[in-house]
């Protein structure tokens, strides 16, 4: 067996489905080095611009570290050199980039990043969480009106009628888990990829999994600490709750097939509700 030189987490999101917190844990190990950010924005940078992951948008978001993203997307060489230097560091066995638009990356992106880190002897472990996709959208714009200082029980019901009308493509393809799971099936092994879902992932039993898949020892997360959280008691109508239903439908019917061990009614009992009648 080929000696390998450490493993690289590939953090496929979603958005609003723990990320955050994961990075937290992973980054805090003594034996995890995950650099100077958590989201990198390199191959959405390089390869969705139509989606609207454009260059200039990602460097208007990260302005500090702006020049060393940018040698990393003109030459990606170097974000591959970069994280191996990670790997060569006394007692760094772990590293990574957990970009949660990163799920809308193709088939031919992600084999490309994959024959990169293998060239290094590099372990390449995709990571893919999934929320119940309608507390997703609610949590991912009540982020967005949260940031703008404009969440209020009107605003929020408003913007979710309103992505209900325009489903913007960006919106569209970090729901589209039918997608980034028909992706990951064409590219790796299943025994290389950690799939789950955020509504279990909080369990020593799914932890457990996890650190076998990143070939870590077991060592306990902080259960507790929030990174990110997006709480409301704001009630949503029943009528915009359904309009999300329609729209993401698609989206329980994929994850159905694909992990029909689950008791998808049980644990996401939001979309099941209001996708069922329609996937």
């Amino acid at each position: 067996m080929t000696e390998r030189n450490g493993t690289f987490v590939l953090g496929l999101g979603a958005q609003k489905a723990g990320s955050s917190w994961l990075h937290a844990q992973l980054n805090r190990r003594r034996d995890a080095d995950f650099g100077f950010l958590k989201e990198y924005h390199i191959h959405d940078a390089r390869t969705l611009p139509e989606a609207g992951f454009s260059n200039r948008r990602m460097r208007s978001l990260i302005k500090p570290r702006t020049w060393r993203r940018q040698r990393f997307i003109a030459q990606p060489q170097r974000y591959y050199d970069y994280f191996s230097s990670l790997l060569r560091r006394p007692g760094i066995k772990l590293t990574g980039d957990i970009t949660p638009s990163y799920s809308a990356l193709s088939i031919g992106t992600l084999t490309e990043i994959k024959a990169n880190f293998e060239q290094r002897k590099i372990c390449l472990r995709p990571v893919f969480l999934m929320r119940d996709p309608i507390e997703r959208i609610i949590s991912s714009q009540r982020m967005k009106l949260r940031k703008q200082n404009q969440l209020n029980h009107e605003a929020e019901v408003e913007a979710l009628r309103q992505l209900c009308v325009e489903q913007p493509e960006m919106v569209k393809l970090r729901s589209d888990y039918g997608h980034t799971l028909r992706a990951l099936t064409q590219v790796f092994d299943p025994s290389e990829c950690f799939i789950d879902l955020y509504e279990r992932l909080f369990t020593p039993a799914s932890w457990q999994r996890l650190c076998d898949v990143l070939t870590v020892p077991y060592e306990e997360p902080e259960w507790e600490q929030q990174v990110n959280v997006s709480r409301t008691n704001t009630p949503i109508p029943d009528e915009v709750l359904a309009e999300l239903g329609a729209w993401q439908a698609p989206t329980l019917a994929a994850v159905r097939q694909t992990m029909g061990h689950l008791d998808l009614a049980q644990l996401w009992p939001l979309a099941h509700r209001w996708c069922e009648d329609l996937s």
